[in-house]
This record gives C-alpha cells, sequence and structure tokens, in this order.
C-alpha cells in the first residue's frame, strides 16, 4: 500500500450518505487511557458496546451508523513488534489486509486497509486499521475502525478522522495524526519570508505542510458537514477547530520561534515584567493587514485556509487567523483559545494577557479577545454589536491543566 493511494482514496470521498443517520441526541467523546497514557477524540455518537473484563479490549458502536471501532492493547510482551500484533490481531477477524511500516513521533507504527467477514455472521466489512508501540509500557496499541461494506466508501473520511485522533502523551496532542503523518512524512523543509512590524524575518516549513493542513481541514470538513442541523452542532464544530489546531501546532513550531527571536528585545524593552503582552500586539497588526477572503459560494468545502499557506501569503479569514495566532502564540509560551459564534458568523482569539479589556472567561482564565479581520483594533476591543458573551463558544486549545 503506498502513500499516494490513501490520499487518493480519501480526498475523493464526499460524504451524503450517512447525514440521514445521525440521531440528535448523540454527545462528542474523549476517551482518555491514563495507564497507558493514550488519547482518541473521536466524532461524536460512539459509546462502548463491549468490552473484555482486563479492561484491554473494547468495541464501540456509533449510534444510527454501521461504524464500529475496536481497540485493543496487548500488554506483558505478548507480541515482539507492533506490526505482529497487527497482523495477529486482524488474522483473528480472519481478515485480508495490506500493511506498511513507517515511523509516527518516534514510534513503530503501522497502517493497513482491511476487508472482513464479522466473526459469526454474514455481514461484510471493509475499513482501516493502524497499531502503534507504547515502548514506555511495554505494549501495543491497534485500532480497527470498519463499516458494512455496502457503506464503506461514504465512511471513508469519517472513518480516517476517527483513528487520526489518536494521541498518545500529553505532547502528541499538538502534533499531526497517525494518517497525516503517513500520508505527508516530513521530509524537506522550505524557507519562507515573512513581514512584521518593518521586519523581514525568514523561517522555514515543510513543503507538504499546507498540503498536509488541507488534507485534515478536508476530511474534518465532511464529518463536520454530517452534524448540520444536529442538536449537538456544537460539540462537533468545536472537535473541527480542534483537530486542525492540532495538525498545525508543530508546523509552525519554527516560525514561531524565529519569531520571537526577531521581536524578543523590542518585547522586553516595551515591557520588560511581562513582554509577551508586546508579542501579541505586534501578531495581531501582524494578520489584521492580511488579505481577507471567505468562501460564500461552495458549501460543500470548508471555508477555512491551512495555516501553512497562510503563512505563505494565501489570502485568509478570522477563523484561520485566530488560529494562526494561537499556535505561534502557544509555541511562545501563552496560552490562547478560538471563539466562534454562529449568529455573528465570526470568529476572535483570546490570549491569557493580564491586560484590561474585553474578556470571556473560560476553565479559570481570562482570556483577552483580539479582533482579527479589521485592521488597527487593538487587544481587548470587540465591536459592540457582536458583545454579547454567550454567543461566542469558546474552542480551548489549551485546558488549564495541561498547559
Amino acid at each position: 500500500m503506498s502513500r499516494s493511494k490513501i490520499i487518493s482514496i480519501l480526498v475523493s470521498v464526499v460524504i451524503f450518505l450517512l447525514c440521514s443517520l445521525l440521531p440528535v441526541y448523540i454527545s462528542a467523546e474523549e476517551f482518555f487511557d491514563n495507564d497507558f497514557d493514550y488519547m482518541l477524540d473521536v466524532p461524536e455518537g460512539y459509546k462502548v458496546a463491549e468490552m473484555t473484563p482486563d479492561g484491554l479490549s473494547y468495541r464501540f458502536s456509533h449510534d444510527r451508523m454501521a461504524v464500529s471501532l475496536v481497540l485493543r492493547l496487548y500488554v506483558d510482551g505478548t507480541y515482539s513488534s507492533t506490526k505482529d500484533a497487527v497482523c495477529a490481531t486482524l488474522d483473528k477477524f480472519s481478515a485480508q489486509y495490506d500493511i506498511d511500516l513507517f515511523e509516527w513521533e518516534e514510534r513503530n507504527a503501522v497502517i493497513s486497509s482491511m476487508k472482513m467477514t464479522i466473526p459469526g455472521s454474514s455481514v461484510k466489512c471493509s475499513g482501516w486499521t493502524i497499531g502503534v508501540d507504547l515502548e514506555k509500557y511495554n505494549a501495543y496499541l491497534v485500532l480497527i475502525c470498519y463499516a458494512d461494506e455496502d457503506k464503506a466508501e461514504d465512511c471513508q473520511q469519517f472513518i480516517v478522522s476517527t483513528l487520526n485522533s489518536l494521541s498518545i502523551g500529553k505532547s502528541g496532542r499538538y502534533t499531526p495524526g497517525i494518517f497525516t503523518s503517513y500520508a505527508f512524512p516530513r521530509n524537506k523543509s522550505e524557507t519562507i519570508q515573512l513581514k512584521i512590524a518593518g521586519k523581514e524575518i525568514f523561517t522555514t516549513i515543510d513543503k507538504d505542510d499546507a498540503a498536509a493542513s488541507e488534507f485534515v481541514i478536508d476530511c474534518e470538513w465532511a464529518v463536520l458537514s454530517l452534524y448540520a442541523g444536529n442538536d449537538l452542532w456544537k460539540d462537533a464544530w468545536v472537535r473541527y477547530y480542534k483537530c486542525i489546531f492540532r495538525d498545525s501546532y508543530s508546523r509552525v513550531k519554527q516560525c514561531a520561534a524565529d519569531i520571537q527571536s526577531a521581536f524578543e528585545a523590542t518585547a522586553k524593552r516595551k515591557n520588560p515584567e511581562n513582554p509577551n503582552i508586546t508579542m501579541n500586539e505586534i501578531l495581531l497588526n501582524w494578520v489584521q493587514h492580511f488579505y481577507y477572503s471567505r468562501n460564500t459560494v461552495n458549501k460543500k468545502s470548508a471555508d477555512l485556509t491551512s495555516i501553512p499557506a497562510i503563512l505563505k501569503g494565501a489570502a485568509s479569514d478570522c477563523d484561520g487567523r485566530g488560529i494562526l495566532v494561537c499556535a505561534l502564540l502557544g509555541n511562545m509560551g501563552t496560552r490562547s483559545a478560538l471563539f466562534i459564534s454562529r449568529e455573528y458568523k465570526h470568529a476572535l482569539y483570546g490570549a491569557d494577557l493580564d491586560v484590561e479589556g474585553a474578556k470571556i472567561y473560560v476553565d479559570g482564565t481570562d482570556f483577552l479577545l483580539c479582533e482579527t479581520t479589521a485592521k488597527g483594533v487593538k487587544p481587548g476591543l470587540v465591536a459592540r454589536d457582536m458583545n454579547d458573551t454567550e454567543k461566542w463558544i469558546p474552542v480551548d486549545f489549551f485546558p488549564a491543566h495541561s498547559f
């Protein structure tokens, strides 16, 4: 199985079939395993259907959708490699599969497309399998996500979103997902030029960063679209932005370091006690002067420009600019959040800075609100017709306990 195969399979899929199947009462799910230090932030609607007494095997079913997720942990030297663990799991299902080995965040990883018949039935299914080593715990984690064969093509992006939500450890929550990393391995950087506050800053991103980020946006937009009109659209919307932020965060790490280095002396001179206040002002003024563009015609695609593309000069909207600044500030050590509003059709970002101005309280923190699309608007100033804080939905990229 080649990387080009997975890209061609997934980017050509548009999900329509499932829209009528989603109930209005499903809820967002985040699954944590503190013992083995991994997390799954799966799309709304998964519930535990079965589990073994030892807590090492689970099957999650999806409300009203023919999609299932199987999780299996192998501990205490049951297998000697990630590949062995994946193959043994798929062999138990008598599955047909292609398998590929690669490295994901310095871990041995496996990805596989597969087809199988559910044991004890005649139901044919197809989907994807991933496996990673949890070397610290002498364990292997295997995830299989599949759908009934007659619905599998329409479920491709939903399945990928599910598996791509896996993260290992605290730092893993801010690195690209396993599917994205496999399809777009980082191997060659390119130099880009940024013009900020009269300075020319040369920095680097990976040549495939923009394409990888757009892959994630397209996949997660297809999933988000399933929840339009759903009572819990809000949960899906928050997850959408978290997935994109997660993918973008480490991609701008070098940019953040180079920008901070260029303005560190200036920021310290202007505000010795809290130079990050000045840094936020510099970044805000910078993005306010980007070329503005919003997709108001093609509702089948996201109107969000990828963060690497924005850095390379592409036109952008409020939410893309907000995510960019949040990612840069986070890499510089300032906690931040995005605020989105369906009523206002707008997005702001908030920064954890001790400055007077309009703020929204989230999880113990007062976030200073910043407007990215109106030139010259200072941090803490919000238009009067958008100042109802109840109409802003927080997307907290850095929960207080994790920053």
